[in-house]
Formats: structure tokens, C-alpha cells, sequence
């Protein structure tokens, strides 16, 4: 019984239903300490306490011998890449339920979990009518993740906290978010330096152009996101001299690699708005506009990124992208700078933009 991985099974299913060890152990008749050993590899339960444990748990036997199907990776991949498809064309609603009958077929995988996580994380706002129902989903994502670190399998567990953290934040749960992250690691050395050297000594030219543009485009985002902290920080105690140097900076970096979506340039709108600079920030706006109405689908025709690849396709990215348009039409935080040429301008190629078939 030991090669069937019953613990595993066991540990996942009881973390799916919520159940502690000791409520398990009690509705099957054991100890705590026997559960947690079954769970642990160090001993497997008595043939006679299948079929009680395969109703505490609400699943088949089958399922508890893991005889259902295994998933692999690339089958993940491509259910991903199927979930995204529906997100995006059909909504959230008909998007989740596929999400939970993947989850259902395949309760043990890991992977799963943590796509399907990190999609509802990447899509909850779609048909959401008010905030306690993103808020909702983001806990589900959450549920998700959580089960997937309990597990600790390391290859998925990091990402798992990482977004973890993320959504924590989100949700304002500071010391929870803080938790994950320190969890993660407690170093700031980044083995994908030496990994990437090891791909050119290795002549292995493919690989290390995918992977050496994929982290040069994270470290550029990650820098990014300091940039944009600081400079908030900097807005925040009045000193507008210093976040716009730093918002400067970061536009001509995202200028530079082409990345962004032009992000700087709406902070800096916002900075002179907020300052009082009603015509700085139009001008600014404007700019915002233009960036990100020629902004491209993906990286084929960025020349430091053109071995990376978007997990969403060019028709999904431009029904994200309408989103994004109509999004900043009907945001109406400096509505008083209607009126103004670059404004008014900026606004109507938006309408134009989020018209076009």
C-alpha cells in the first residue's frame, strides 16, 4: 500500500474538506497520531479503515488509492490555457465552474491548484458587481494556495507563497502577507544568475535567451515596482520633487525596454494632478494614452524580449486591453480636467480605441 502514496492522498483530501487530524481520527476511530502518521509515510492505515476513511472524507476509494488519473504538466498547461479562454469569453461564473470540475477530477494535483489559483487571483474582478465579491474570490484563490504550501511540494510551494503574499496584501492583511514572504526566503542571493551561467557554458543557447530575458524583464518590473513604492512614498509626505525624479527614471526605463504599459506616465499624471498642475497632468495623460494605445500584444517585436512569451494570447490580451480602456474612461477621479485639450483629446481616443472591433 505504501506505493499507492495513501498519505498524501489522505493529507490532501482532509485539507480540501477542512478537516483537522483529530476530527478525522475520530470519525474513524483511530488517534490523532495514527492520522498523522498515515499522512507522513511512516505507517498506513488497516485495510478495514478504507472504506470509513473514504466516507469521512467524502470521496470514492478509488480516489483514495489513487487510482483516479495523474495530470501532468503539460496537460495543466493546457487546461490553463483552456480556463483562460473561458475568463475571458464567457465570464467568471461558467470560468469557475470548470475551475472546481478540473479540481474535483484531480484533487491531488498541485499544480492544478496553483493555476487555478492564480487565474481567479488574475480574473475575479471580471462580472464582479461590488467589492465583497472580489474580495470573495481572492479569499477562494487564497483556500487554493494554502493547500498547495500544506502539501510542501518545493517545486510549486515558493510560487505558491509568493502569491500568497501578494493577494494577502491586497486584502490588507499585512502581517499574513509578511508571514508568506518570509517564509519564502530568508536570503537575497538569486541562484538564476549562476543558473543562466550554467546555460552558457553549457552551450544550451535556447534555453538561456528564454531564460535570461525572462529575468531581466522580472528584475526591470521588480525595480519598477521600487521605483513606484518610493515615489508614493515621496507623494505621500509632499515631497513632489523627489517622486517625480524617481518617476522619471522609471519612464524612461519603461521607455527604453518597451515595458510598462506606461504606468510612470499615469503616476506622473497623477503626481501633478494632485499637485495642482492641472495642465502638466493633462499633458501627461495624454502621453499615458498614446503609450498605451500603441503598446504591443506580446514581446515578438521587443528586441530585448522576443524569446518571451505571455500566458494569455493577442485576441485575449486586446479583450483585456478594451477592459483596461473603458476602465480609465469611466474612472472619474480627475474628472476636472475635462475641458482641457489633452484631456478631452485623450479621452476620445480611448472611446475610439475601446470601439474598434
Amino acid at each position: 500500500m505504501n506505493d499507492l502514496n495513501i498519505g498524501k492522498t489522505i493529507l490532501t483530501l482532509r485539507k480540501d474538506k477542512n478537516i483537522t487530524q483529530e476530527q478525522l481520527a475520530n470519525m474513524v476511530g483511530v488517534s490523532a497520531g495514527a492520522v498523522s502518521k498515515w499522512e507522513t509515510g511512516n505507517s498506513t492505515p488497516d485495510i478495514s479503515l478504507l472504506s470509513p476513511i473514504a466516507r469521512a472524507l467524502d470521496t470514492s476509494l478509488d480516489i483514495l488509492l489513487s487510482f483516479q488519473k495523474e495530470i501532468s504538466e503539460k496537460e495543466v498547461n493546457e487546461i490553463k490555457e483552456q480556463l483562460t479562454n473561458i475568463f475571458l469569453h464567457k465570464g467568471y461564473d461558467k470560468a469557475d465552474k470548470e475551475c472546481r470540475r478540473y479540481l474535483k477530477e484531480y484533487p491531488n494535483s498541485s499544480y492544478l491548484k496553483l493555476c487555478i489559483a492564480t487565474l481567479i487571483q488574475m480574473y475575479g474582478m471580471i462580472d464582479a458587481k461590488d467589492e465583497n465579491i472580489s474580495k470573495g474570490r481572492l479569499k477562494y484563490s487564497l483556500e487554493l494556495l494554502y493547500k498547495v504550501v500544506d502539501i510542501n511540494e518545493p517545486k510549486y510551494r515558493t510560487s505558491a507563497l509568493f502569491a500568497i503574499a501578494n493577494i494577502e496584501m491586497m486584502l490588507e492583511n499585512f502581517e499574513e502577507s509578511e508571514k508568506a514572504i518570509k517564509e519564502i526566503s530568508n536570503s537575497f542571493i538569486d541562484p538564476m544568475v549562476l543558473y543562466v551561467s550554467i546555460l552558457e557554458k553549457q552551450g544550451r543557447g535556447e534555453e538561456l535567451f528564454i531564460t535570461a530575458e525572462s529575468m531581466l524583464l522580472q528584475y526591470l518590473n521588480q525595480s519598477g515596482a521600487m521605483m513606484s513604492i518610493l515615489a508614493r512614498r515621496y507623494k505621500e509626505d509632499k515631497k513632489y520633487k523627489e517622486a517625480e525624479r524617481f518617476l522619471m527614471t522609471l519612464n524612461s526605463i519603461q521607455e527604453s525596454f518597451q515595458i510598462g504599459m506606461g504606468s510612470a506616465l499615469y503616476s506622473l499624471s497623477r503626481l501633478y494632478y494632485e499637485n495642482g498642475d492641472k495642465s502638466m497632468a493633462s499633458k501627461y495623460f495624454k502621453t499615458y494614452v498614446d503609450r498605451i494605445i500603441n503598446f504591443g500584444y506580446d514581446y515578438s517585436e521587443n528586441p530585448y524580449f522576443q524569446h518571451v512569451k505571455l500566458q494569455v494570447g493577442n485576441e485575449g490580451q486586446k479583450i483585456i486591453r478594451k477592459r483596461m480602456f473603458t476602465e480609465i474612461i469611466e474612472n472619474d477621479t480627475m474628472n476636472d480636467l475635462k475641458g482641457i485639450k489633452d484631456y478631452d483629446e485623450a479621452l476620445e481616443t480611448l472611446r475610439n480605441a475601446s470601439l474598434e472591433s
